[in-house]
């Protein structure tokens, strides 16, 4: 099947250039945009759901093809008073080994060789908005492709000609349409959606809100999922109208509802009903691996007299005993019913999907986060991606961060004075890779907070018999997790990172209330040794529970932890953040964390020799508990 590869957008809103890379810089099928507030990260979602295998229902949300807005939001802020251009969202694709062949295979039945090489160079969709003077005045698909083909006796390829009579058979468009047929699919799902109606109003009508209109395409996509032939309009609204028309009185809908016409429309509804329930209670079980009270999901109709008498579906569910309606539930479960709904039914089943998330479960507990991020693994497998934006670190997986992006807006300047975008900058959204980001500018930490708070945040370990090593800060602990991860050793201490050589006091409180065993780690200069004093002046500890460096070897006196590392090591690093100066202290931690979570080889990390010194480190403290038992 083809592949999309990545996502080019150009002068959406406040974006001028902002490439995504699905498959070019990392085999993880789950790309995070980190960002601040008002970053733009909506914005690079927006803009990928317009793409050309987009689902309807969702772009009926935005402006667009099937939406009735005028498409004046798309246009770059800046140019929105008088606008000439595109505006455009470009998917670079690739064929497969199976899609050629096919292909040949086509063009060999209509009497055409058609030449397999350059069908292995990129193919472009591009889905493009033309404007003149700010008026949309095109919505073109655009497909780049390069055909050359050879008929009869012909001994050289040439250009593909589309032929003149339009019943001939156009090896261009059969191309074309196989590959739309079978591209991923994009999926988008706006956070918005959660505020389900109370009714779903089943027929196009003058003020209706985009919400309604994407819910009614949604019922229908789960109708032609039980039956194609089966519709909203024909078999509900007509049938409704029919009935009306046939008894021309005011009672009609008391008569409706006790009339045998009633039953296919129930048989419809039902049908909704059976399928909903199986569909999300199925992914709920599936996703989320643990039950729910909810034995069923049920979709009713009625008619609101109120307003020309146009049919509405309502939502409620049941646990065996009480009905609820699904607006009324708690806004994490509609959340999670939504976005089991849209998974579930917003996509063809034989085909791949890029799911995109805006902020998912943002206003959620960190446990239902954790729990969603989870649920993000299993749907991004068997060719399926995610693509979803965050500010929230219960939302980062280090594992991810290699096909993450931190996307900022150059008229916001959370790190200068003006934080609060009261300056007149242009906007501007750009996004760029984690990595590339934290190597140019590691001081801009406010732009990837989230991620550091993830690495640096460590599962408290004082729940136990220990004992415990207590180190100076979250880099010591990491160096040392993975030194000690690097053999077969199985020592007998649990690592715990303080938060700076003279701030350990509350640890050292806690173990004490505990008659735990445990030991601290300080550097060996100036203000490690100042802080080992104070611990055994103030907390009444042995000598022997509070270590420098250089009392563990004297080659160690007056250095630090990461002294320990060695040149070797910081060169490893150096080249694995791509940077052309010196990682800096929190660069360092950073890498050491992300590398650690990801389980990485520990020669992967530091050098032979750096492990050795901190393996040195580690024996010693290992011996002193194996003498104190």
């Amino acid at each position: 099947m083809p592949e999309i590869q990545d996502f080019v957008i150009r002068n959406f809103k406040g974006i001028k250039n902002v490439k995504i890379d699905l498959r070019g810089r990392s085999t993880s099928p789950v790309i995070t945009l980190i960002g601040l507030n008002e970053s733009g990260k909506t914005t690079i979602l927006e803009a990928i759901s317009h793409f050309v295998t987009g689902n309807r229902a969702v772009s009926s949300l935005f402006d667009g093809p099937y939406s009735k807005a005028s498409g004046i939001s798309l246009i770059p802020i800046q140019h929105k008073a008088a606008f000439s251009g595109a505006v455009a969202v470009r998917a670079t694709i690739k064929l497969t080994e199976g899609d050629i062949d096919h292909l040949v295979k086509a063009a060999k039945k209509h009497g055409m060789k058609l030449d397999p090489e350059p069908l292995k160079n990129p193919v472009y969709a591009e889905k493009r908005f033309t404007f003149k003077d700010s008026v949309l005045t095109e919505t073109m698909n655009y497909w780049t492709l390069n055909l050359f083909i050879k008929r009869g006796k012909a001994t050289k390829f040439t250009a593909y000609q589309k032929p003149t009579k339009p019943t001939a058979f156009d090896l261009w468009t059969y191309v074309v349409r196989h590959i739309q047929q079978n591209l991923e699919q994009v999926s988008y799902f706006p956070t918005f959606l959660v505020e389900m109606p109370p009714r779903i109003y089943l027929e196009e009508h003058a003020d209706e809100t985009a919400i309604n209109r994407h819910y009614r395409f949604a019922l229908q996509d789960i109708l032609t999922s039980i039956n194609p032939e089966l519709s909203t309009e024909q078999h509900i609204v007509q049938r409704i109208k029919e009935f009306k028309e046939s008894q021309d009185s005011s009672s009609w809908l008391s008569r409706l509802l006790s009339s045998p016409r009633k039953t296919p429309i129930d048989s419809v509804f039902q049908n909704v009903s059976s399928a909903i329930t199986k569909e999300v209670l199925g992914s709920w079980h599936r996703i989320f691996q643990k039950s729910i009270a909810i034995k069923s999901i049920s979709v009713g109709w009625g008619v609101d007299e109120e307003r020309d008498d146009m049919p509405y579906a309502t939502f409620h569910v049941t646990d065996g005993e009480s009905n609820y309606a699904i607006n009324e539930r708690s806004l994490g479960f509609r959340w999670f019913f939504s976005f089991l709904l849209f998974t579930g039914f917003n996509r063809e089943k034989e085909k791949k999907t890029v799911f995109v998330f805006d902020e998912p479960a943002a206003n959620l507990h960190a446990k239902a986060q954790a729990e969603l991020l989870t649920s993000f693994a299993r749907i991004a497998s068997n060719g399926n991606f995610v693509i979803y934006s965050t500010h929230s670190h219960h939302m980062i997986n280090p594992k991810w961060l290699g096909s993450s992006y931190i996307v900022e807006n150059a008229a916001l300047d959370y790190d200068g004075e003006n934080a609060f975008g009261l300056d007149t900058k242009p906007t501007e959204v750009t996004a760029t890779t984690y990595r590339n980001f934290v190597a140019k500018y590691p001081s801009r930490s406010s732009y990837f907070q989230p991620i550091i708070e993830k690495l640096e945040y460590v599962t408290p370990d004082l729940i136990g018999a220990g004992p415990y090593l207590i180190v100076e800060g979250i880099t010591d602990f990491y160096a040392l997790t993975i030194a000690n991860s690097s053999n077969k050793k199985n020592r007998r201490l649990h690592l715990v990172p303080g938060s700076g050589s003279g701030s350990s006091g509350p640890l050292i409180s806690q173990l004490l209330g505990q008659a735990t065993d445990f030991s601290i780690l300080l550097d060996d200069d100036k203000e490690g040794k100042k802080a080992a004093i104070k611990y055994r002046e103030e907390w009444y500890l042995r000598e022997s529970q509070i270590i420098t460096l250089g009392e563990i070897n004297s080659d160690f006196s007056g250095m630090a932890i990461e002294k320990l590392l060695g040149q070797d090591t910081i060169e490893l690093i150096q080249a694995n953040i791509s940077s052309g100066k010196t990682p800096t202290k929190k660069q360092i931690g950073w890498h050491l964390a992300e590398a650690c979570a990801n389980n990485k080889p520990a020669l992967e990390i530091m050098s032979q020799s750096a492990l050795e010194r901190l393996s040195e480190v580690l024996d010693f403290f290992d011996k002193r508990f194996n003498t104190a038992k």
